[in-house]
């Protein structure tokens, strides 16, 4: 998918320049799928061309939480249950 935006020239400058703004819109609409639920997050991944820690951080800037803090709370849950469930 190609998407085009129509923006004044001067808007960009060397200290703020057209492919740095289209390489931070690319990586906002990534992570937007990958908040729809639209991208896994390997997919993310690969498209940004980035490691996989680099991609958990921008997930959690971004209010996204990664995968593995998905299952660690889980985990804590389920470790929580059965402990609940043991007799005393």
């Amino acid at each position: 998918m190609d998407i085009k935006l129509e923006l004044p020239a001067d808007l960009f400058d060397a200290d703020f320049t057209e492919e740095a703004f289209r390489r931070r819109v690319q990586e906002l609409a990534v992570l937007e799928l990958v908040r729809a639920r639209r991208l896994h997050e390997h997919e993310a991944q690969a498209m940004l061309g980035i490691g996989r820690w680099e991609l958990v951080e921008r997930m959690k800037a971004a209010g996204i939480t990664p995968t593995e803090d998905v299952f660690d709370e889980i985990k804590g849950e389920l470790e929580k249950a059965i402990r609940a469930k043991r007799p005393r």
